[in-house]
């Protein structure tokens, strides 16, 4: 209910008073630790409607987080909340957008392409911060990407992002933190050489 509401809210063009909501990390942390026992269920929702509806903002998520929780329990919940959305928002994609993606000889390539490495893409996606999760999510679902290699490669290149952005919530300002940044910062730099370096020589299978 709460993503039919969330979707209702763009397509009636109110989408920025999500954008605002997820936006501003002090208001979601009223509203989760407003719900009391319920708190953890609040947040674990917020970040399911997300990784849901695209492009919502998520780091203010994780960062509340990690300031309501805790580094360990608001890493776990941050980590399962955004999951969950991932799947969803890969199922919802190959369930209603799997059968209108065009069928050429090229898309077919492509397709198999994505079948045999789709779950390295995703991965090395997944450590990049700037990187829409929605995005990488629907594109999976549309590909011939299996279920269980999807869930795999997101699973374990979502969990540095996630870590350091609910350590930065919680942390207080010191070495600490730079050190969380930074070493984000040579992982997605990393990530984002080798698909530059790398997957330009496999594509070359797709021409």
């Amino acid at each position: 209910m709460a993503v039919a509401g969330a979707l209702a809210l763009l397509l009636t063009g109110q989408g920025e008073l999500l954008w605002q909501l997820f936006s501003d990390r002090e208001r979601i942390q009223r509203l989760v630790e407003g719900a009391g026992v319920l708190a953890p269920a609040v947040y674990v929702l917020l970040l399911v409607v997300q990784a849901v509806v695209a492009p919502l903002p998520a780091p203010a998520v994780a960062m509340a987080g990690g300031y309501s929780f805790g580094t360990f329990e608001g890493f776990l919940l941050t980590w399962s909340g955004a999951l969950l959305g991932g799947v969803l928002s890969f199922g919802l994609s190959r369930v209603f957008g799997r059968g209108f993606v065009a069928t050429s000889a090229r898309m077919e390539r492509l397709d198999r392409y994505i079948a045999a490495h789709g779950a390295i893409l995703v991965f090395v996606l997944r450590l990049i911060p700037l990187v829409s999760f929605d995005a990488i999510s629907y594109a999976a679902g549309l590909s011939g990407m299996s279920f269980r290699k999807f869930l795999l490669a997101t699973a374990l290149g979502m969990a540095p992002g996630t870590f350091v952005f609910v350590y930065l919530g919680g942390a207080s300002p010191g070495a600490g933190v730079w050190a969380a940044l930074v070493g984000l910062a040579i992982l997605a730099v990393a990530a984002y050489v080798y698909l530059r370096v790398h997957l330009k020589y496999r594509s070359r299978a797709l021409r």
